[in-house]
């Protein structure tokens, strides 16, 4: 079985920020879309102060 996850409006705008921000038209491979996913989420996290490497 597949997993699935439900992306809010906001967390696609950010993931479609960061990929447009590394020069990627449209919707980019898997791969570009799994890293648009993480580095959004991390920026996100350092952003509001919850960076969880206790540095």
């Amino acid at each position: 079985m597949a997993n699935i996850h439900i992306k809010t409006e906001e967390r696609r705008q950010r993931e479609a920020a960061v990929l447009r921000s590394y020069g990627v038209a449209g919707r980019g491979t898997p791969e570009q879309r799994e890293a648009a996913a993480i580095i959004a989420a991390r920026s996100r996290e350092i952003m509001k102060g919850g960076n969880r490497n206790g540095k």
